[in-house]
């Protein structure tokens, strides 16, 4: 609920402010606060709630957050690059911390897995101090000529004018509606596989593989999906993952071997991966030169959030009544529509020249 309420705010406030390392530390620093209580309040269900309210909201920013600094820091040119080393490093860590905290709550009990969230907290917050403002290349502009001059904002159009011609730009309109039937598609396949192989299986032994097979793939992916897309386009890129999604559901829903279902998360990887590098990179392309760049990747934020909210209410529905297969070949049929979508209506160029019109009107 705290993630759902506040990621329609997460654009609009890194729009509005250019503290944008301020508050990086601010929502590290209340998502670790809210998590790391967690083994205080006991029993209280009040307590809970409110931590994870609190938690669910800070992390409503992160994604938003990362990519406007990356940007600060790099520009459009090497903006790729940024995003692809920001992103190995975030599935990295992903796994060292879900490592140190298996190993932590065997050694010291349930609580000591709240510490490497406490520990990544500090460290996230202190590193946010090697940001230093003269390195962001806003602040540069003026000095820089050639290509990093086009990075410079030149558009004079209020915040809600910016809002309103987003939805008037065809490549907006389709990258929001592919993005949210992409998260429909993808989010409940994960847990939907998990009570599958439970089912099939009998046990917990192969559940903890289902996160670790897609977080490890998605490392070497990031660094791939980066490079991959100035050669071969942003959208080419991003559609590898929509073609990826229905394969997918397809064999989940085709097999119950086991070992054939834990490989699937293989391509969950692969796809989530891509996701990762290819919703920032478009985005970015949508609004080089223009105000919107933080507003967009919030609109795109709330088109995946609705998704991960429909998607788990249809896989609920679906195996209630029908089964495990049909729920997979729903989620396949989901997809194909996502996959349809974009690769039939996105322009191979998302940031040509209709935006472009918009903002030389405004200003």
């Amino acid at each position: 609920m705290g993630t759902l309420l506040f990621q329609p705010l997460s654009g609009l406030f890194a729009e509005m402010t250019p503290r944008h390392r301020t508050l990086m530390a601010l929502v590290i620093f209340f998502y670790g606060l809210g998590l790391s209580l967690l083994p205080l309040v006991g029993g209280s269900h009040w307590g809970i709630d409110a931590l994870l309210f609190v938690s669910g909201g800070a992390s409503a920013f992160f994604f938003t957050l990362s990519s406007t600094l990356a940007y600060s820091l790099s520009g459009h040119r090497l903006f790729a690059r940024t995003m692809g080393q920001n992103q190995m490093w975030n599935h990295a860590g992903f796994l060292v911390s879900a490592a140190g905290t298996e190993s932590l709550i065997h050694a010291l009990g349930i609580a000591g897995g709240f510490l490497p969230i406490t520990l990544g907290s500090v460290l996230g917050i202190l590193s946010i101090r090697l940001i230093r403002r003269k390195d962001m290349i806003y602040h540069q502009m003026t000095d820089r000529p050639g290509e990093s001059r086009m990075d410079e904002i030149r558009d004079a159009r209020p915040l809600l004018r910016v809002f309103v011609d987003f939805f008037r730009t065809p490549a907006i309109r389709i990258l929001l509606l592919s993005t949210a039937l992409f998260q429909i598609s993808n989010a409940p396949v994960m847990p939907l596989l998990m009570m599958y192989l439970r089912f099939l299986d009998g046990g917990n032994g192969k559940l903890a593989w289902v996160v670790i097979l897609a977080q490890a793939t998605m490392i070497p992916v990031a660094w791939w999906a980066a490079r991959a897309s100035g050669r071969w386009g942003h959208k080419m890129v991003f559609f590898v993952a929509f073609f990826i999604m229905p394969v997918r559901s397809l064999i989940c829903a085709s097999t119950m071997n086991t070992e054939i279902l834990l490989s699937t998360q293989i391509l969950d990887g692969v796809a989530a991966g891509i996701y990762g590098i290819s919703v920032a990179l478009i985005v970015s392309d949508l609004t080089r030169g223009k105000k919107g760049f933080n507003l967009l990747m919030g609109l795109s934020q709330i088109a995946m959030a609705l998704g991960s909210v429909l998607g788990p209410v249809l896989q609920g529905v679906s195996v209630g009544h029908v089964g495990f297969r049909f729920a997979f070949l729903l989620f396949a049929g989901v997809a194909s529509l996502a996959a349809g979508i974009f690769s039939h209506f996105m322009p191979n160029n998302p940031g040509g020249a209709e935006i472009g019109r918009d903002a030389e009107k405004g200003a």
